[in-house]
């Protein structure tokens, strides 16, 4: 079987202009926020000439479109030949072209027709246009391979798999071999077809399982009448139980969050190499779950999730609104597709067959389940909704639970949603909490914060919870019924541009393998009212903190394990800022050093109408120490405002089994520079052009972001096309945008910030 790019040059045409354009393609260009909708809800003409010698009219010709939004009429050498409805789900066509130049025409309506979901009620997210994923001509002979699902049961006790492979002839052999992942042939076999589907079965004895932390892949070779075909697979137990999630046996709690699949300016058109450096960034979270919100992405993010062990939940494209039967038809054809085309990722553990957040529709959903276990018997089916107790015809409850609210539970007790049946909290937090990049600290912690609460309640091994996947990783475009008035849900716990909240280290901390140790503070007391700085988050996964204030010692703090007793790695709480300061530099004795401490905070939180007793305790500091009341007070200037006195210097020293592991410094701001780092060095073109993600930092000499910096950008690049505008700028000290590759060879990306040039570059090859 060959399969052909044509992901190149198509001339692309809208309200009479004609352009060369590659895929994937958005349509339209939008701008980051405050845009027309109107200019997504346009049509488009795409037009390609592809070539055929003589030999390949003894093939089977067939045309491959990964995606489109959202209505698709192809025409071949002026016929229309084919109509898909519907942006999330590939289809694949016979043509019968002829030898010599055949033209392809695609008609591109990119409307919201609410005849097809998610549209016919109000989506918060944007449906976008275009030829936005990949398009590819398959050859193969007249008599081939149609499909090929991969199937086991009870993988944990029992060593064979079957492979069900389905056919247009009823005659030839099919030669099967299975290769690990160090690409050596483990077995093979041959079976003579006799019918449209042929089932070929191995016994693997010591298989390796794939798993979160060891995603171990085989790949499924298989020759017939001439033509070779590859699948790549992973053995894997994955069972929803009342109790919890099992994988592999063992149970394991879910630690996920939501993805939407769009970028700035090109909205879901961006290749392989976006979508696999998104799957690495959840990765990187510390998470062990992705759900595709709420429609299925790209198979480049789902292979990347096979290869480093990130669980998927897929869903079918909706968001609350059930249409009319033929509405429902076509919500029937995705699921079909979605298994079908997902079914053998060993990442996908679980089929989402509600429209999210739907009403209950028994006729509907009793099709959808039964649809997908007839399709998929080997995965369970779950149906996100907001509502306790609803009907309940899939496997697994999955609820998006919004109950937390900063001060109360992280989430509801699990009988107050289901009773009996395997759960999952699909959502939390999100439209709860809305928090920019460029909100003021104490909102962006308390955003961390409420994220931690939730995790913290989901990880009670007692809760008869699977786990909790939360809204979202990163902040989205939507409608204009949405989001914060600029068109963008600022719900992520990283922005548009994937740059880090602080949230985003709540994750990192209890999930990830490397050392994490985000102070969250940058202790700058005016951006708190009445300069009232009591504590400082850590979110970390270390063991204990030293904290130095001007190079001196000042206390050891552990992480919090009273406050979130079920977080494997809670965080450390800086409550003391002094420590035995007082005692050693002005004589206190231990316990006034503490009574002068209890004073301190009392003023920053009291100011001058403080309790009696307060009161009480400075006149007797003051007598005991013959102190005057204007020394009394430079002693909270000295070492608790800051206010009119010289910035302290802080130095958090962290510790993993009494080693030294991670230093950072917090101190005033009084160098600054700038950061360029692309995420990959190394691009290729391939079936289409690469692309990767650039980061802009305006750092301190302690290489801390600098806060509320918003200096403008100007990009510049050789040999590389910039995604968006040449001129931009940080959001809160940080910046990122994509570069696409345009040859192959050296591409240069230059930035200019206050008439200074920094400059990077990165390597193109072609494959």
């Amino acid at each position: 079987m060959e399969k052909i790019s044509l992901n190149f040059d198509w001339q692309f045409s809208y309200n009479g202009l004609t352009k060369n354009v590659h895929l994937p393609h958005p349509g339209v260009e939008l701008p980051i926020s405050n845009f027309n909708i109107d200019d997504l809800l346009k049509q488009f003409t795409y037009e390609k000439t592809i070539e055929f010698v003589d030999e390949d009219m003894n093939k089977h010709l067939s045309l491959r479109f990964e995606g489109i939004h959202h209505i698709a009429c192809v025409y071949f050498n002026d016929e229309l030949i084919h109509v898909h409805r519907g942006g999330y789900t590939p289809f694949e066509f016979e043509i019968k072209p002829i030898v010599g130049q055949n033209k392809l025409k695609v008609l591109v309506d990119s409307r919201e027709n609410p005849s097809i979901p998610p549209f016919g009620g109000i989506v918060d997210y944007l449906g976008y246009a275009g030829i936005y994923r990949e398009v590819y001509l398959i050859k193969r002979p007249k008599n081939h391979i149609i499909n090929i699902h991969v199937k086991y049961e009870n993988t944990l006790e029992n060593d064979d798999v079957k492979f069900q492979i389905k056919t247009n002839a009823t005659k030839g052999v099919l030669n099967a071999s299975i290769y690990d992942q160090d690409e050596n042939m483990v077995l093979c076999n041959d079976e003579i077809v006799t019918d449209y589907e042929t089932e070929i079965q191995f016994h693997i004895p010591n298989k390796k399982l794939w798993a979160i932390e060891s995603p171990y892949l085989y790949t499924l070779k298989l020759e017939y009448e001439g033509a070779t075909y590859f699948e790549r697979f992973g053995f894997r137990d994955a069972v929803f139980k009342n109790d919890g999630f099992y994988l592999n046996g063992k149970k394991t709690k879910i630690m996920g969050l939501n993805r939407h699949q769009s970028y700035p300016y090109v909205g879901n058109a961006m290749p392989k190499g976006a979508q696999r450096e998104d799957a690495d960034l959840l990765k990187s979270l510390g998470l062990n779950m992705v759900r595709t919100a709420h429609y299925p992405q790209s198979t480049h993010f789902l292979n990347r999730c096979d290869e480093i062990g990130l669980l998927v939940f897929t869903e079918i494209p909706g968001w609350q609104h059930i249409g009319d039967e033929e509405w429902q038809a076509e919500s029937l054809k995705n699921l079909e597709s979605m298994i079908v085309r997902d079914r053998n990722h060993p990442s996908v553990v679980l089929w989402g067959v509600r429209i999210n957040e739907s009403n209950d529709h028994h006729d509907f959903y009793q099709k959808t389940n039964d649809l997908a276990r007839r399709l998929d018997p080997m995965r369970q089916t779950g149906g996100v909704r907001n509502m306790q107790h609803s009907e309940f015809l899939e496997d697994v409850y999955t609820y998006n639970d919004f109950y937390h609210e900063g001060n109360n539970r992280g989430l509801l007790r699990k009988k107050q949603v289901i009773k009996d049946a395997p759960y999952l909290v699909s959502e939390y937090n999100g439209h709860m909490y809305p928090t920019k990049t460029y909100d003021d600290e104490p909102k962006r912690i308390e955003h961390a914060k409420r994220h931690l609460n939730v995790l913290n309640q989901m990880k009670d091994p007692n809760n008869k919870l699977s786990g909790s996947i939360g809204w979202c990783f990163s902040d989205y475009q939507t409608h204009n019924e949405f989001g914060s008035g600029d068109g963008i849900c600022h719900h992520g716990v990283l922005d548009i541009y994937r740059n880090h909240k602080i949230a985003s280290y709540v994750y990192m901390a209890e999930g990830s393998k490397e050392v994490v140790m985000h102070v969250s503070s940058n202790l700058i007391m005016g951006d708190y009212p009445k300069g009232n700085l009591n504590e400082v988050y850590v979110f970390t996964n270390v063991d204990y903190i030293k904290l130095y204030r001007n190079a001196k010692y000042v206390k050891t703090f552990y992480p919090s394990k009273n406050k979130y007793k079920y977080l494997k790695h809670p965080p450390i709480i800086i409550d003391d800022f002094i420590g035995e300061l007082i005692e050693k530099n002005e004589g206190f004795s231990v316990k006034d050093s503490e009574i002068a401490k209890k004073i301190l905070k009392d003023v920053q939180k009291y100011g001058t109408k403080m309790p009696l007793k307060t009161k009480l305790r400075v006149l007797y500091i003051l007598r005991k120490y013959k102190l005057t009341m204007d020394q009394g007070v430079s002693l909270f200037y000295k070492y608790l405002s800051n206010w009119g006195s010289k910035q302290s210097d802080y130095r958090f020293d962290g510790y993993i089994n009494d080693h030294f592991v991670k230093s950072v410094t917090k101190s005033m701001y009084r160098t600054f520079d700038y950061e360029l780092i692309p995420t990959r060095k190394v691009l290729n073109i391939g079936d289409t052009y690469d692309s990767t993600r650039v980061v802009i930092k305006k750092v301190d000499q302690n290489s801390e972001i600098a806060p509320y910096a918003f200096d403008p950008v100007e990009i510049y690049v050789e040999n590389l096309e910039l995604v968006g505008p040449k001129l931009q700028s940080l959001n809160n000290g940080l910046l990122a945008f994509w570069v696409k590759t345009i040859n192959p060879g050296t591409g240069k990306i230059v930035v200019k910030i206050n008439d200074k040039f920094y400059e990077t570059e990165v390597e193109v090859y072609e494959s």
